[in-house]
């Protein structure tokens, strides 16, 4: 190659690496058009969408329509719901379970204690495991009006309450 050829190549190089080399802009806009409109439409064509959950519904009756039974979970630990529940205290997504007096007539309602790692469960997976702890214990089944407390770990304040009608977060 000669000499001269060379050297366009490296001018053009360095034009094309030094026009790009630019402070960030606020504004992307300009960008859109870019990019073909085959990408842009991919988004709406594949549905996006960039949360696992829509959490539009209220939290009780959003995840009616999944069909899942408790009694499989239990059935796959060897000692039954006991040893299940046991390795949610070993995940750290439990830390306890105590009962508190209140009201009038001092009754006692039972707390389930959750650990750090409850937050990192999906709303619907936060759901499955207290479900499978009433299930195990019988807790909503003991009372016509059966409930029991979530607390934090960290700050012992109420984060929701489990009920009949399933499991409610502040």
């Amino acid at each position: 190659m000669s000499y001269l050829k060379i050297h366009n190549l490296l001018i053009l190089i360095l034009v094309l690496c030094f026009s790009g080399a630019t402070d960030a802009l606020a504004d992307t806009k300009k960008w859109h058009n870019f990019w073909s409109k085959k990408h842009v439409m991919h988004g709406e064509i594949k549905g996006y969408q960039p949360y696992l959950e829509k959490n539009q519904h209220e939290q009780v009756p959003q995840w009616d329509h999944k069909e899942w039974y408790a009694e499989d979970w239990i059935a796959q630990a060897e000692n039954g719901g006991d040893e299940l529940i046991q390795g949610f205290y070993d995940g750290d997504i439990l830390r306890d379970q105590t009962s508190r007096k209140f009201g009038q007539d001092l009754e006692i309602y039972p707390i389930l204690v959750v650990g750090p790692n409850f937050y990192r469960l999906s709303g619907y997976d936060k759901r499955r495991v207290t479900f499978i702890v009433d299930q195990v214990h019988g807790i909503t089944k003991s009372k016509p009006d059966g409930f029991f407390m979530l607390h934090d770990w960290h700050t012992k304040l109420p984060i929701g309450v489990f009920d009949k009608n399933g499991l409610r977060l502040n």
